[in-house]
Order: structure tokens, then C-alpha cells, then sequence
């Protein structure tokens, strides 16, 4: 059984590592991050999952698992305007690698599982 303690732990360890990746995608550095977008999911995934079980609550909300269209939060995270233009520029990436809009691959899975930026640019 998961205690409130642990649940405010992981969702502490999640937001975390969701601007951790958020992080790497300002500095451009795209190499392998739809892979931990996708394992980052699964962490969001198990949260949802505790919750929706009834018996514990968020004291600490979880951001949000997509971030298109939410430069609000983008800014109140501490990115700045070009790091902002990069974390889009991850979107585009990720559809010029993938076939697919960002939140398409969260919900089906990458094809590609590692994708690399090819020559330093999108």
C-alpha cells in the first residue's frame, strides 16, 4: 500500500523530471528524448492511477504531461522566450521523426524508440 508521504514523493520526482526534460529540450538537445517522454508517461500513468483509486490526494499537483500550447507554464517555469521556441522546436521534431504529433506518440508509442538529431538541425 502507497502512502500519502510516497505519492508526494513520486510526484515531486515526476515534476522534477518533467523539467528536467523540458530542460534538455530548450538546450536543443532532442537525442533520445522522445524515449524519456515515453517512460516519464509511464510515471504519470501510475500517478493517475493512485489517485483515481480514491484513497490518496495530490498535495502536490503533477504538471501536466503535454505542454503544447501552454507557454504560461513554460514561462512560470523559468524558460526563457528562445528556450521556449526550442521546446516547440522539440515538437517539430518529434513529428519530422516520428510521423506523428507529439501527444499521438505518448498514446501509441514512438516508432522510432531513440530518435537523433542528423547533422545538428531539425
Amino acid at each position: 500500500m502507497i502512502t500519502q508521504e510516497e505519492l508526494d514523493k513520486f510526484v515531486r520526482d515526476y515534476n522534477e523530471s518533467y523539467i528536467l526534460l523540458l530542460r534538455r529540450a530548450s538546450l536543443r538537445h532532442y537525442d533520445c528524448l522522445i524515449t524519456s517522454w515515453l517512460i516519464l508517461k509511464d510515471l504519470y500513468a501510475l500517478l493517475m492511477t493512485i489517485y483515481d483509486r480514491g484513497t490518496l490526494q495530490f498535495k502536490i499537483l503533477p504538471y501536466p504531461l503535454t505542454f503544447r500550447g501552454n507557454d504560461m507554464l513554460l514561462t512560470g517555469l523559468g524558460f526563457t522566450p528562445e528556450e521556449v521556441t526550442n521546446i516547440h522546436e522539440f515538437l517539430t521534431f518529434v513529428k519530422k521523426t516520428q510521423g506523428r504529433e507529439f501527444e499521438e506518440v505518448m498514446t501509441e508509442g514512438a516508432k522510432v524508440i531513440c530518435a537523433r538529431l542528423k547533422g545538428g538541425g531539425l
